[in-house]
């Protein structure tokens, strides 16, 4: 098997972790017991209490100098903007919704990967990726009844920032593991995350159902940190351009977790648009290169 296969076949079952993040904070969120804030910042914390115990139990040694930077930068996208955003949002759109308006977010990661390493991309990505935002953005429009709501906009700035923190990641794969990058990026915002967890907690922990702190476990060790494990290994090893399309995926996974654990109705349009953003930025991925 090569490299190329290997790096698509982990990147995909990240996809598959991480397809479920939106219906499990979803199911996090209900009753109103844990606020979005802890939900967020739990989740974090929890995830680096974990990757503490991984970096203890395998003996590994601070990262390089060079990786700090890029770690920097997944901490930024992937531990505070991305997942805090779209917790926000969550309260008032449903993840089917958001899954529709995520669904650029493969082509920002290769935007942005594609930056930072320097990549010439043609004229015809381009294309693609004006009439894939147009096409979303038209999308989260009518779906509000001509205005856009706040959560639209909140979910688009947290697809640029969670195109940053999957760049910044991989490429921080070229120093250290991708287990260690996820519990770096974790661990240098756990001074924040922790503070803000601790004055966000539930006041009464009985009132948080079992089903809600299932979720919230879930979207702690798994779509917060061991996700990661195998989405930013196979980056290292497929590369950041192709490997990231795999989770073009992750919408049409989230669209069924969604319909199967919430009971959320999936309308024609969502699932539309939905293939229709894929089939744009399938189009601008072959196109990249001149």
């Amino acid at each position: 098997m090569t490299n190329s296969l290997r790096g698509l076949l982990l990147g995909g079952l990240g996809v598959l972790i991480f397809s479920l993040t939106m219906p499990m904070t979803k199911i996090a969120l209900t009753g109103g017991a844990m606020s979005p804030w802890f939900v967020w910042s739990g989740r974090t914390v929890l995830a680096a209490l974990a990757g503490i115990v991984f970096l203890r139990l395998t003996g590994a040694s601070l990262p390089p100098r060079k990786a700090w930077l890029p770690i920097a930068g997944a901490t930024l996208g992937i531990v505070f903007g991305w997942p805090l955003l779209n917790t926000i949002a969550l309260q008032t759109v449903p993840s089917s919704h958001a899954a529709v308006v995520n669904g650029i977010l493969p082509l920002a990661t290769a935007v942005i990967g594609a930056t930072l390493n320097r990549e010439r991309l043609s004229g015809g990505f381009w294309i693609c990726a004006v009439l894939g935002t147009l096409l979303v953005c038209a999308y989260a429009w009518s779906r509000a009844s001509g205005t856009l709501h706040t959560a639209d906009a909140i979910m688009l700035f947290s697809v640029v920032l969670g195109g940053l923190g999957y760049a910044c990641g991989a490429i921080a794969t070229k120093y250290v593991s991708g287990p260690e990058v996820i519990s770096w990026a974790l661990i240098l915002g756990m001074p924040a995350t922790a503070v803000i967890a601790g004055f966000s907690a539930p006041v009464e922990l009985g009132e948080v159902t079992v089903k809600a702190w299932l979720a919230f476990v879930y979207l702690g060790l798994m779509s917060q940190w061991i996700g990661f494990f195998y989405w930013y290994r196979g980056l290292a090893m497929g590369g950041i351009a192709k490997v990231s399309q795999v989770q073009l995926m992750q919408l049409f996974f989230t669209l069924a977790f969604s319909a199967l654990l919430l009971g959320e109705v999936l309308e024609p349009a969502t699932i539309g648009v939905a293939v229709l953003t894929v089939a744009l930025i399938a189009v601008g991925r072959k196109l990249a290169r001149k």
